[in-house]
């Protein structure tokens, strides 16, 4: 199943990058978006990159390279055709000797043309978008009277793949242009809502790497974004809730609406904590997963092959607060670029395909880590609404009294409990009323023992970060759903 650029866009963390981009636009700043490989390979940049243009009233898309030619420039004579660089020429020399030649004035040292001569090939695409020759163009989208201030897109991984410096490093075209509108901007004095803009997306070897850095330093007048915790759990769940179209969730005999939503919620939980910020690989999987534990490491193994074959398994180590930054830190940026570790939730995250292929026998550890996680965030709640219940009916069936009850079972005891110990029993833990009930203290009636236990089980479960399996898991929503029917009975 794919995940459309629109849809994309549309997510909640991915929709706030978008605005915060826009807004520093509109306030003059140029602004970068450095995107992971895989989702300008995917085709989203292009979306994304458009999205950002689109909210722009005013913008101007430089065309694709090998769209317009560059045109030659021809060279200028030289004053002087009879001197060459081989003939030496000793400027001001006089040896008395007067033969009647006028010497040649002091030769002057001309720049090196440029490779290809004339200006580069993005700046003559930009100049026939804005109809101006190519050694105008800053001028005049600098000019003080000038009253079209667009902003220029630019995509930076269709750059052609030019190669400046002794490093070898692209995008050195991308890289001039920004610093000559943004020195032509400082030059003129523009205000900030006066200002031609640069929008330009692309990747992280799309760019000089230094580029970002030194970029955020002109904090006035650039901002540098990184798809770096843009999307979250948040995103996940609005995906994946929009898929349920085509939800294929296994389904018992007997099933209810509780049943069903408590089951649907533990599927779509899972597989977002499992694929973290990948959400093609989070559509992928909800759509051949049926939700059970038994088919999880066999669906996700083949996700995994289908979406994300090219991760390499190294990556450098991952300190906890790397992910509370606004960029990856310099360390993991290689590491970023290949989609192996994202900022998920205020902290890092290694793709799944990295600890999936450990190379260790079994299912992996980190693998029932989070699907043990997945299974508490949307059980627990269940689990303390129905602990409270049976704690309410276990003071109607009760043996002792409740000040009795307290001084023997519960531990956590509130400030007040020996003036209304019924307010300190019904916070006891499962396991407190469950010893009560074994102890014949407590006398609830066999349904209610039988979710009691249940209750205990999967919580104890759930503490020890294990996973509760298929056949306890159905068990538990049996009762539950049972449960409700006969509270509700009640009510």
């Amino acid at each position: 199943m794919d995940l459309t650029g629109d849809e994309l866009a549309a997510l909640p963390g991915v929709r706030g990058q978008i605005e915060r981009i826009t807004d520093d636009l509109a306030a003059g700043r140029n602004c970068v978006w450095l995107l992971p490989d895989h989702l300008v390979v995917a085709g989203y940049a292009g979306e994304l990159h458009r999205a950002v243009l689109a909210r722009s009233p005013e913008h101007v898309q430089v065309p694709e390279p090998g769209t317009v030619r560059a045109e030659p420039v021809p060279a200028q004579p030289s004053p002087h055709p009879l001197v060459t660089a081989d003939v030496p020429l000793l400027d001001g020399f006089d040896d008395g000797f007067d033969i009647g030649w006028d010497l040649p004035g002091p030769r002057r040292e001309q720049p090196p043309a440029r490779a290809g001569g004339g200006p580069s090939e993005l700046m003559t695409r930009l100049a026939k978008g804005l109809s101006v020759a190519p050694e105008r163009a800053v001028d005049e989208l600098t000019a003080p009277g000038a009253h079209w201030r667009p902003v220029i897109g630019i995509r930076a991984w269709l750059e052609p793949d030019v190669r400046h410096g002794a490093g070898g490093e692209r995008g050195h075209d991308v890289a001039r242009l920004v610093r000559a509108l943004d020195a032509a901007v400082k030059d003129v004095g523009l205000l900030p809502e006066q200002r031609p803009r640069v929008m330009v997306t692309g990747r992280l070897r799309d760019l000089p790497p230094q580029l970002p850095d030194e970029l955020e330093l002109e904090l006035a007048t650039t901002s540098v974004h990184w798809w770096w915790g843009t999307v979250g759990r948040l995103d996940s769940a609005t995906l994946l809730d929009g898929l349920r179209g085509t939800d294929r969730h296994r389904t018992a005999p007997g099933g209810t609406l509780l049943r069903t939503r408590v089951l649907r919620a533990l599927r779509a939980e899972v597989v977002g904590e499992l694929c973290g910020a990948d959400l093609a690989l989070a559509a992928e999987l909800f759509d051949c997963w049926d939700g059970s534990d038994r088919s999880l490491d066999e669906c996700l193994r083949a996700s995994l092959a289908a979406r994300a074959p090219e991760r390499g398994a190294d990556c450098p180590p991952v300190r906890s607060g790397a992910a509370l930054q606004h960029k990856p830190p310099s360390a993991l940026r290689e590491a970023w670029a290949r989609g192996v570790v994202q900022a998920w939730e205020g902290r890092p995250r290694l793709h799944p395909a990295v600890w999936h292929a450990d190379g260790g026998e079994g299912r992996p550890d980190q693998l029932s880590v989070l699907v043990g996680q997945a299974q508490a965030r949307v059980l627990m709640p269940w689990l303390e609404e129905a602990r409270r219940r049976l704690a309410e009916l276990a003071l109607s069936h009760a043996n002792r009294p409740a000040r009795e009850l307290v001084e023997l079972y519960v531990r956590n005891r509130l400030k007040d409990h020996t003036t209304r110990p019924e307010r300190t029993f019904l916070a006891a833990e499962a396991s407190e009323l469950e010893r009560a009930c074994l102890r014949g203290h407590v006398s609830l009636p066999t349904d209610e023992r039988l979710l009691l236990a249940a209750v205990v089980r999967a919580r104890n479960t759930l503490s020890h970060r294990q996973v509760l399996r298929d056949d306890h898991l159905d068990d538990l929503c049996a009762k539950l759903t049972a449960a409700d029917l006969r509270w509700g009975r009640d009510t």
